[in-house]
């Protein structure tokens, strides 16, 4: 059988459980802030595609521009796709735009190593 226990044990005992229930509290938090870092677009891209995550942005555009040079098609395909008269495509290139933007001035805030 269990024995009673005391005021003081039965306060320390509460205590105990209080603390370990805030560092539990804390590790949650902890863990939601990881896995919020942990899934920004640019750590999923790096962690789908690590080398590709590695090459700066000029690296981008000049393979981009190079793909262009060899495959015409391409260049006129996505022309095609951008200009089209529909909302919905309207609507597309107006996000394409806005990353565009987007990433170019995040390319020129950021500050040297």
């Amino acid at each position: 059988m269990k024995q009673g226990l005391t005021a003081k044990e039965r306060a320390l005992q509460i205590e105990l459980v209080r603390a370990r229930a805030a560092l539990e509290r804390q590790s949650i938090v902890r863990g939601v802030r990881d896995l919020g870092s942990n899934l920004t677009p640019r750590s999923v891209f790096s962690s789908l595609f690590p080398r590709a995550a590695s090459k700066s942005v000029s690296d981008w555009i000049f393979g981009l521009i190079s793909l262009t040079r060899r495959y015409p098609l391409l260049t006129s395909g996505a022309s095609a796709l951008l200009s089209g008269v529909g909302k919905r495509r309207r609507l597309w290139r107006i996000g394409a735009g806005l990353l565009v933007s987007w990433q170019l001035a995040r390319s020129l805030n950021r500050k040297p190593d």
